[in-house]
């Protein structure tokens, strides 16, 4: 499995290590339905990858791109997953990052998505 992040150049380092300590765990954990889970893998087997966005790039301060392979049909728990992605995540960087606006996309046989903005 691979999990993408884009972070702009104002995400402080202390987010971006809290992520990577913490979200290979959150999304193995959530991919779990009744019945088995979507993808079969444990948190070391979770591929992370940072790059910094361009500054022309507009949007979230921090995108979260979560490519995971579906085993079997669904309906709309995708969003419901990528959601769920999204909140651990800000409960883990809400402390050390202020105010920063994160996205989330799961792909899977759908497309999931959730996004949070500071107000």
């Amino acid at each position: 499995m691979n999990v993408a992040i884009v972070h702009k150049a104002n995400v402080n380092d202390e987010v971006l290590d809290g992520l990577a300590r913490e979200l290979p765990s959150i999304i193995s954990e959530l991919l779990e339905i009744r019945g088995g889970k979507m993808a079969i893998l444990k948190p070391e087997q979770i591929s992370l990858q940072f790059s910094q966005a361009s500054s022309r790039d507009i949007g979230a301060d921090i995108r979260i791109i979560v490519l995971a392979r579906s085993l079997g049909p669904r309906t709309s728990v995708e969003n419901k997953l990528a959601a769920a992605i999204l909140e651990k995540a800000i409960a883990n960087v809400d402390g050390i990052a202020g105010a920063c606006s994160i996205t989330v996309r799961l792909y899977l046989t759908e497309i999931g998505a959730a996004e949070y903005v500071p107000e």
